[in-house]
This record gives structure tokens, sequence and C-alpha cells, in this order.
């Protein structure tokens, strides 16, 4: 009996706790689903009341299109907070006189342009970083400095530490980005009109790099603050130049300076040291550290006296110079020697005994420079349009028509010595007034003529120098205004390609025979720092100065040694010519050969290498009335029996 009651007790007592899970799983599943309707009915209604706050009824936005454009007020907004945690907004409302005067000038010459400055700046002070006051103050004052109306402006705090801040301008917007555990400030600034944009940098630099204060207790020096930046040309602005659809013509940043300097990331270091609209010419002057070549650091040390290689060789240091002549380069510090020796000596050695040289162009005094280190030279005349121009080049490219160092040289700008007289007069119609045969002044008829012409003058490729080029009565002039066995020389521009087509230089040669010229060799340099080969034409007027052009190299350095002055520090006065130089320039390019070749009617192309070989190529069937034959001048004036040839020649097409 106990057995029993004991079972009957233990089952009668689970019936309660049975009941008490069943109650607490009805409970759950009751409260999830009022939660679940619950959320869903607040979740419609957040979007419904969202959307509606977005929404704009059809009366409303029938009455805003009614509202005239002048009457619309412009929202200012200002952002005080870091946080967002308040705003304040403020309306004001533009005259609508002078509203209607600044549409005016935003026609259809605001199309297709805008510029675009990328810079960062490091080493700057971490407190002048963090400060959202002292960094909106810097925007506001950069920006209306530079003459743009204020629109609205705001900062927020980033991630740790630092700001972003924007701010929005009539046409120009401004972005900054600051990192004070770095010391790294991003700027980002924009305009849509041609003002400057780089003139405006050294602004920049003063409102922005706050260098970091000593150290009291370390007496540690921080460095100084550096700056990096890229300027770009926006809105497709090569693209409308190409066209000449751009009524704003040409910008005076556009072409290669935008190309090789502006709009490259790899410089670490890139200076405008002057911009000047001259009379003729937009004229540009840059200093510039490219870290494929060098380093502001090894820099920075070649100016200190701590004995470092750096300090003992500095001018393999510094920083290049640069001057573009309407954005395009005309030469650079590291690629001026190469390209003035290689367009002065060799057409000087080719002259017997040069007395009287004259120069056409040539305002950076290099040219000047370089005629001058030849003892034979009593006279130097150099006619340049620009007289600004060279004046500008005296003092940002001092190195370039710098004589201190040459024997025998009376002044240490090379434009100051006795040898030299300068003219800023055009230099086409000067010799037209002297040597043309129809003469349009009342000029002296006792002119002596050079022994050495040298037109160091823009490219002839150059739309308006073109005409010039093949202007009859300037060849002519030319021609008249040299001695009996006169050279003249003249950079031709970019060298031919394999893939070029019709030589744009044929026009000119074909006129320089015309006028008398009786033999013409074309070389090129392609160490001149213009990132390709350039072209030179040498042009005689006598044909035995033929075998002084191809002098050999033992013969060519025992002339140097004879003509070229020394130096007070015994250094070589020619950095890059030498005879073997001298040799490699008698051997036209491979490049011509076969772009002369690919023209149709070459016959002599096909059976060449069978002619030369039994020398039996008959000069006046190769000739074909062409001025310039690389096909000749690389293969028979190389091969035997050599003096017979240049005994007979009488004009070889280059």
């Amino acid at each position: 009996m106990a057995n029993v009651f004991r079972c009957e007790s233990s089952v009668t007592n689970s019936k309660p706790q049975i009941r008490f899970s069943r109650w607490v799983v009805a409970t759950w599943i009751v409260c999830g689903i009022i939660s679940f309707v619950f959320g869903c009915g607040v979740r419609i209604l957040s979007s419904t009341g969202y959307k509606s706050s977005l929404s704009v009824q059809p009366g409303r936005l029938q009455n805003m299109h009614q509202v005239p454009l002048e009457e619309l007020k412009v929202l200012h907004l200002t952002h005080t907070s870091t946080n967002y945690t308040s705003l304040s907004q403020s309306w004001s409302a533009f005259d609508a006189s002078d509203d209607a005067s600044d549409r005016d000038d935003d026609d259809e010459s605001a199309a297709g342009i805008g510029n675009q400055l990328l810079i960062d700046m490091k080493n700057i002070k971490s407190n002048f970083l963090n400060s959202e006051k002292r960094l909106k103050k810097g925007m506001i004052a950069l920006l209306t400095e530079i003459d743009f109306k204020p629109m609205s402006y705001y900062c927020h705090s980033l991630s740790h530490t630092g700001f972003s801040c924007h701010g929005h301008f009539r046409d120009a917007l401004m972005n900054l980005y600051t990192f004070p555990f770095d010391g790294v400030i991003s700027l980002d600034l924009f305009i849509r009109d041609e003002n400057d944009l780089i003139s405006f940098l050294e602004k920049v630099k003063g409102g922005f790099a706050i260098p970091e204060e000593k150290d009291q207790q370390s007496d540690e020096d921080y460095p100084p603050p550096q700056m990096t930046w890229t300027h770009k040309l926006r809105n497709f602005r090569l693209e409308f130049a190409a066209e000449d659809d751009h009524e704003g013509g040409k910008s005076a940043v556009e072409g290669e300076l935008t190309q090789d300097i502006l709009s490259q990331p790899g410089f670490e270091m890139k200076k405008q040291l002057a911009f000047v609209e001259t009379k003729f010419q937009n004229v540009h002057f840059y200093e510039a550290i490219n870290t494929r070549f060098r380093s502001v650091a090894s820099y920075e040390r070649s100016l200190s006296q701590n004995g470092s290689y750096e300090s003992l060789h500095p001018d393999f240091f510094r920083p290049d110079k640069i001057v573009y002549l309407d954005g395009d380069s005309q030469s650079s510090l590291y690629g001026e020697a190469v390209y003035h020796e290689a367009l002065v000596h060799a057409a000087m050695l080719t002259h017997p005994y040069p007395k009287r040289v004259a120069i056409i162009g040539g305002g950076e005094g290099a040219t000047l420079r370089e005629v001058l280190k030849h003892k034979t030279v009593e006279e130097v005349t150099m006619v340049d349009i620009d007289g600004e121009f060279v004046q500008l080049c005296r003092k940002y490219l001092p190195e370039w028509s710098d004589c201190s160092d040459l024997v025998g040289s009376t002044s240490r700008s090379c434009f100051d010595d006795d040898r030299a007289s300068v003219y800023f007069e055009d230099a086409f119609q000067w010799f037209i007034d002297r040597f043309a045969e129809v003469k349009r002044y009342d000029v002296s008829e006792d002119e002596d003529p050079f022994d050495v012409i040298i037109m160091d003058a823009c490219d002839p490729t150059n739309e308006f120098v073109t005409k010039l080029y093949v202007d009859s009565t300037f060849v002519q002039s030319l021609y008249n205004g040299l001695s009996k066995s006169g050279v003249f020389v003249a950079q031709i521009g970019r060298s031919s390609s394999h893939t070029g087509g019709i030589d744009e230089t044929k026009m000119f040669k074909s006129m320089l025979r015309e006028v008398g010229f009786r033999s013409m060799h074309i070389y090129d340099e392609g160490r001149s720092g213009f990132y390709e080969p350039w072209s030179h034409l040498v042009a005689l007027k006598s044909t035995a100065s033929r075998k002084l052009w191809y002098r050999n190299s033992a013969q060519t350095e025992i002339e140097l040694q004879k003509r070229i002055v020394t130096t007070h520090s015994g250094k070589q006065a020619l950095l890059y010519f030498d005879a073997s130089i001298m040799m490699s320039y008698q051997l036209p390019d491979k490049v011509y050969e076969n772009v002369y070749c690919r023209l149709p009617g070459r016959h002599e192309c096909m059976a060449a290498w069978v002619m030369i070989k039994n020398h039996t190529m008959d000069v006046e069937n190769i000739d074909n009335g062409e001025v310039f034959n690389p096909l000749y001048e690389r293969n028979m004036l190389h091969s035997e029996p050599k003096d017979i040839l240049l005994q007979n020649l009488v004009v070889v097409s280059l």
C-alpha cells in the first residue's frame, strides 16, 4: 500500500509543472507576435513620414516654377559643430542687378575650361591641423583673396583626429583633409575660369604650411614644411585646343608645360620661378626635381658643408631649370649644354677659320656662350626679337650665358663680352634689310658677310615660323649673308620616326638648294632633354667644306685642341662634344633612309646594295632632284673610293 500511495503522489505533483511550462511557451509566442506587428507598423509609419518629408506637392512645385530666377534666395549653410549637434542657417538674397551682372559673365566663354590644383604638405604643426577654427579661417581667407564670393563652408571631425573641411564659392570649390598625427594636410582646389592657380601656390603655402615649433625640452629642430602639387586642366582642354574650338584660345599653361611638369605627380619639388607675358610670347621659368633622377634630400645635403658626396659635388644634385615659351619646352639646365654644343660646334668646325658669326634667336645666351669658346671668333652678332625675354633669361637662367670661366672673355655675362653685339629686332627682317638682293631700307653697302650663321629660333613646324622659313627673300638673304666658305646651321625640330610620313622640312631644304647651297647634311642629337632626338641641318655654301665635315676622329681632335679656349678652373670647356661625337654626326640616322625609300619612285633603293658593293652607284641617277638623299649619304660616302666621290660630288641630297 505504501508503494501505491507514493506513485500516485509523484504523478499528482508533476501536473502543475507541465502547466507552468506551457504558459511560458505561450507567453513567448504571444510576445513575439506582438513585437513583430509593432515593429512592422513603426517601420511603415517611419517610411511614409520620410517620403512625405522629401516629396513636393504638385501645387508647390508649380509655384516654384512661377518664381522668377532673380528672386530666388541662396541658402548659406554654416556648420559650427564638428559633430553636427547644431546647425545654424542664414538666409541672404543677392541684389537682382548684381546677380544679373554676374550672370552676364557666365556665358559660352566659360565652356570647356577649368583648373584644378591638388596639394599635399607635410611637417605641418599638429595643433593647427586639429583646429577647426584656424582651418576655416585659412580656407576663407585664401579663396577671398582670389576674389571668389563665399557661398557655404563647413568642417567635421574625422575618426580619432583631424578634420575634413569643404568650402563652396562662386565658381570655385575647395576641400581639405588634415592628419595631425602625421603632420600632413591635403588640399583640392577647383575653379571654373582662367585664373592662374599656380600663382597662388605661395599664398596656399603661407596660409597652411605652419611649421612645428621647436621643442624647448629636447631642443629638437623639426624639418621645415614641404609641399608637392599637381595642376590639371579640366574639361577636355587639350581636345578643344587641338580642334580650335575653344574660343579662349590656348592657355598659358597648355602644351608641354602641362604634360611634362604641371600634371605629373612624380616631381618631389616643382616651383614656378616666374611667369611673364612679353609682347611676343608667354614665358615660364620652372625649377623642379624629378624623383626618377634626384631627390630633395640629396639636394639639401648638397647645400650643407658636412663633407658628404653630395656637398662635394653639388652640381649633380641641383634642381633642373626649364624655360617654356607659350607652353612648349625650350631649354633645360641638364640638357642645354648638349643641345647648344651640338648646334654650334659641328658647324663651326666645318668652316676653316670662322671670324664673324651671326646668331638668329638664341635669347637664353647659351648659343652665344658656345660660339665664344672658339679662339678664331672676333665678332658675334646676335639678333632676337624679344628683348624682354633676353633680360628674363639673364635674371633666371644666368648659367646659360656665363662666360666667367672662359679664358679670354671680357665679362662674366656673355651678353656683355666685347666681341658680342646684341640687337633686339626681328632677325628675319634684319637679314632681309642687309643681304637681300632687293633692299627695302638704306643699309650700308659694305656690310661684311658672316662665316657662320646659326639659327636657334623656333621649330620650322611652328605655323608662324613656317611661313618665314619658306620665304624665298629671307632664305636668299641667308645665302647672301655668308662668306665664300660660309656655313649655315639650324635646328629643325623633332627627328623623323620609322612611322613618320613625308619630311615636314622638305620645302625649307629645297629652297636652300635653290638659292645656291652646294651641300647639306642632317644629324641628330638624342640627349638634349626633349624626351626624343632632335635634328639639325647644316648647309654649306662651298663643296670644299665637305672635306672639313668629313674629317676623321684624329683630325677633328687636333682641330678642337687648336680652336677651343681653356678655362680658369681647369675644367674642359666642352662637356659633351668631342671628336667621336662629330664622327657620329657624319652618318644620318637609319630612319631617314627608311622614310626616304618608302616614298614612290625610289628605284635606287631596290638595287642599292649591289651598286654599293660594286662601286657602280651613279651620283646623277641617285640624286633625282631631291634635297636630302640619306641612302647615298649613309652608304656611298662611307665606302671606297671615298676621296673620288667627294671630288666629283656637287650636291648631296640629305
